[in-house]
């Protein structure tokens, strides 16, 4: 195993091109904005439990098995993945909103989005996974039969 030093000074052993990083850094730019967008524009109209927080972390996790189960090449995985996934999801908002129901003594909704966004992440995931691995196959079997 080769290691090397990658452009942010850090020693790996798959080094970080400007390229990668950039696209790391437009698709986490346009997956904040996305984020940013959806709970501004539902800003006040969230009295339950799935809120944008939810909804935003469900699609990102559900897109990013998309992206895995279709064995995108290393720019799309960077760009989606690592990048706009990652800037439309949030944990950070999501452990504040956990707190806020905990602060207001409402341990079981607490518990009851920590449930759901974990065990509904999980299987968006798959559900993302296992379409995206049928449509590449598909996609596959079309092409060699042409």
């Amino acid at each position: 195993m080769k290691l090397t030093t990658n452009s942010l000074g850090l020693v790996t052993t798959n080094p970080i091109s400007t390229r990668d990083l950039a696209r790391v850094a437009v698709g986490g730019a346009v997956g904040a904005a996305v984020r940013w967008g959806l709970l501004e524009t539902t800003a006040g109209t969230n009295d339950g439990l799935a809120g944008p927080v939810l909804l935003a972390n469900l699609v990102g996790c559900g897109l990013l098995g998309l992206i895995l189960g279709r064995g995108v090449g290393r720019s799309a995985r960077l760009l989606v993945g690592a990048g706009l996934c990652a800037g439309l999801t949030t944990f950070s908002t999501f452990a504040v909103e956990v707190a806020h129901l905990l602060r207001d003594s409402d341990p079981s909704g607490a518990a009851s989005y920590t449930a759901l966004s974990v065990i509904g992440g999980l299987v968006m995931f798959l559900l993302g996974r296992k379409i995206g691995g049928t449509t590449a196959k598909e996609a596959t079997a079309h092409g060699a039969s042409c």
